[in-house]
């Protein structure tokens, strides 16, 4: 979904006072909105009023949160154990750290371009340039190493007798997948640029705005087709299939391996479930000769679709790490040590306290003889 382009100016177009004024009550004509309102919009750089903002700010940092402590818990697990570094966990941790990316750099700049109408941040190019990349990149690495996963899981299960990654193996393929996520994104940095207008109303003497200004006809559109296969198509075809493939292996085996045809379907369905309606949405948005809705809708819907996406981060440490016992003993055990330090703490303060109290009590003592004695003394 192309932000900050809802204005469409040319590039070169460099604006008066008059005629600012008048291209604001023209978008207004248009768009039926007040010019008083859309000025307000554009002063306080907001593109949706209240409790729509407070919404969108309190679920996305509800989600930034959870995904980025659970996905910490997986790579805590993995650096502090020896034993849990091995090969296929460090698919793992590299599906951690790309869905942590998601989480603390990624969402908050999409919530950012959400909620703005303009760009917020200092005018550097380099920055509007590496906000589209940081998001496209932390994505891609998050289903690709998905599809890395099943692969693995598919080689290990269906032909065990194969010798299996080792660690350097992994290394190479990580690297791999970073590289191609960086290749996959490079259209958002190269077509990424930031457009300032001089304005010249009272407190708008110019405005930034973040584009994605695309060589050709229909290049956004043509870039969600190729993201929508790359990044959705193709994950989803191999992970299903992979999956069906494991379970079929699995089908009839003993009793302790019940639990994983679940494990399996539960994580092909999130996928699936997860990504479709962003990639539905951007799809059928990029296509549309008109808009499909006005600001506000096309807003809360995106983000609506968005947060779905999103959720994949904060379900992968769930679906990759709770329900596989090795990491779920090691996050029982980092959580618990964590407990138990706020417990010696705060016993450690209450054995301070009660020493402080006991002392008190002594000096209370001592001071209330001594006076009792020299009452004594002036009586007597």
């Amino acid at each position: 979904m192309p932000f900050y382009d809802d204005i469409r100016l040319d590039a070169n177009m460099s604006l008066t006072f008059n005629t600012s004024a008048k291209w604001l009550i023209d978008m207004a004509n248009r768009t039926v909105i007040n010019p008083n309102t859309l000025i307000e919009k554009f002063s306080q750089n907001r593109t949706v009023d209240e409790p729509t903002r407070t919404l969108l700010l309190t679920f996305y940092g509800i989600l930034v949160v959870i995904g980025a402590a659970g996905n910490s818990l997986v790579v805590i697990s993995v650096v502090r154990k020896p034993q849990m570094r091995t090969a296929r966990n460090m698919f793992i941790v590299n599906l951690a750290v790309s869905d942590a990316l998601v989480c603390c750099f990624g969402t908050p700049l999409t919530l950012m371009e959400l909620l703005t109408k303009h760009w917020p941040l200092p005018d550097w190019s380099l920055l509007c340039k590496a906000t589209g990349a940081i998001q496209a990149i932390s994505i891609f690495v998050s289903t690709i190493t998905i599809t890395a996963i099943a692969l693995d899981r598919y080689q290990l299960i269906v032909y065990p007798t194969r010798q299996g990654l080792q660690t350097m193996g992994v290394l190479i393929i990580m690297f791999c997948i970073w590289l191609i996520a960086f290749f996959l994104a490079s259209p958002l940095y190269m077509f990424r640029n930031l457009k300032t207008h001089n304005i010249g109303l009272i407190g708008m003497d110019s405005l930034s705005f973040c584009i994605e200004d695309w060589p050709i006809a229909n290049g956004r559109a043509m870039y969600s087709l190729f993201s929508l296969i790359f990044q959705y198509l193709l994950p989803v075809l191999v992970v299903v299939i992979a999956h069906i493939q494991i379970h079929r292996r699995l089908r009839g085996r003993r009793r302790t391996t019940r639990k994983t045809p679940t494990i399996l379907i539960a994580i092909a369905v999130t996928y699936v479930i997860s990504w479709l309606p962003l990639n539905v949405f951007n799809l059928v948005a990029d296509f549309s000769k008109e808009a499909i809705l006005g600001e506000d809708q096309m807003i809360i819907t995106y983000a609506i679709c968005h947060i779905i996406g999103m959720s994949s981060a904060v379900s992968n440490p769930l679906l990759y790490g709770w329900l596989n016992d090795n990491f779920r003993k090691e996050f029982e055990e980092i959580l618990c040590c964590c407990r138990k330090k706020g417990q010696m703490k705060d016993q450690r303060g209450k054995r301070k306290i009660d020493t402080e109290l006991t002392a008190l009590a002594q000096l209370e003592q001592t001071v209330t003889t001594n006076t009792k004695t020299s009452h004594c003394s002036q009586i007597f």
